[in-house]
């Protein structure tokens, strides 16, 4: 029996990696899945020391403040591959923790295999090294990267991105409309406050607060704020009285929201990507402490961090930093609600970056992949 220790550290990694171990198991039944994960890789039969809910952090700062928690989660999965001795390891992007675990990996003669790699090409550049010397196989997920790291001397393979597989709405609007008892006479606007507990919980008064904004910027809006199936309604429901909204708390339905709304306020990372290939325009919006804002701009020089921009190597959707107004994000938001010419040529920019995406079929591809070097 194959047995392979998988480390998935946020829902993204779940959902990727989940996805890509459901088509490996296709090819390898008697493969043994043992690690971290969410509830796509636990409900594939592995067995998990830790799930995504206890590791999933955001900043520098924030990361800084729990060290101790993650230095011993990181202790006790090094331990685990010297009591389990896995074929391989399938590590699923969270860099700053895998990236350590696949050096460990290597001391041992453990085959790496690092799927979703470090964005090493926007910043932390210092990780390509890392990279060639513990990791034996990547796979990256943009068609661009392929290019990047071969002239940094590392093979890549790019089998397309996975998330045009998903992400896609399964109802009409209409049956969206009618199962959430939604207004079919108003705009619709997603606020999106991210994946993690800790997100939603700092980021659900500002897209409150621009929202009571846009209301009064323009008329007849209702709005839709979809969780993910990490985050339990109850969360928001301290902030819920504090404002008054036209306003739908949707659970485990956010491509079909997505897909059928209007505009959405997006917080960075996977979601802004997601709601650029479902064709809704959004700006992405980014709340983290000072000094990782400060860290970011000024020290690694990053200028763009939405996923849509990276992949056009344009600024295509507006981006925000933590000290934004929910004033001016309001005011950008209701300026492409009431004039047509910039909304369409907003959704056909759209189009172009899933364009460059790649071929659908992304999954199969990658887990044939992994099988050919187990």
């Amino acid at each position: 029996m194959s047995k392979v220790l998988v480390i998935a550290g946020e829902a993204s990694g779940d959902l990727h990696g989940g996805h890509v171990l459901k088509e490996l198991k296709q090819l390898r039944p008697d493969l043994e899945l043992i690690g971290t994960g969410g509830k796509l890789i636990s409900g594939l039969g592995a067995e998990l020391y830790y799930k995504v809910e206890e590791l999933a952090v955001i900043g520098f700062f924030e990361v800084a403040k729990r060290y101790s928690y993650y230095k011993g989660i990181f202790d006790n999965i090094v331990a685990r591959l010297d009591q389990e001795k896995p074929e391989a390891v399938f590590l699923v992007d969270y860099a700053g923790f895998n990236l350590k675990l696949a050096a460990e990996a290597k001391k041992r003669g453990i085959k790496v295999i690092f799927y979703i790699a470090p964005q090493v090409w926007a910043w932390k550049k210092k990780r390509i090294e890392v990279l060639k010397q513990f990791v034996d196989e990547l796979i990256v997920l943009f068609p661009f990267e392929v290019d990047f790291f071969r002239k940094e001397g590392m093979e890549a393979h790019c089998f397309g991105h996975p998330l045009l597989d998903i992400v896609k709405p399964d109802i009409s609007k209409d049956e969206l409309l009618a199962k959430w008892g939604l207004d079919s006479t108003k705009k619709h606007v997603c606020l999106m406050p991210g994946s993690r507990v800790n997100e939603v919980t700092k980021h659900v008064s500002l897209l409150f607060e621009t929202a009571v904004r846009i209301n009064e910027k323009t008329d007849g809006v209702q709005f839709l704020i979809p969780l993910a199936p990490t985050v339990k309604p109850e969360t928001i429901h301290p902030f819920l009285d504090q404002y008054s909204l036209d306003l739908k708390v949707i659970h485990d339905d956010t491509y079909n929201s997505v897909a059928h709304s209007d505009f959405a306020l997006v917080a960075s990372g996977t979601a802004t990507l997601e709601t650029a290939i479902l064709g809704t325009p959004q700006i992405i919006y980014y709340k983290s402490s000072v000094i990782t804002y400060l860290i970011g701009k000024y020290l690694l020089k990053i200028k763009m961090i939405g996923l849509p921009n990276i992949v056009a190597n344009e600024m295509l959707v507006p981006e925000d930093p933590h000290f934004v107004s929910p004033d001016k994000m309001a005011d950008r938001i209701a300026r492409y609600l009431n004039d047509v010419n910039l909304y369409t040529t907003f959704k056909k920019n759209l189009e172009a970056v899933k364009s460059k995406l790649g071929q659908p079929g992304a999954y199969k591809k990658t887990a044939e992949f992994i099988h050919s070097v187990l």
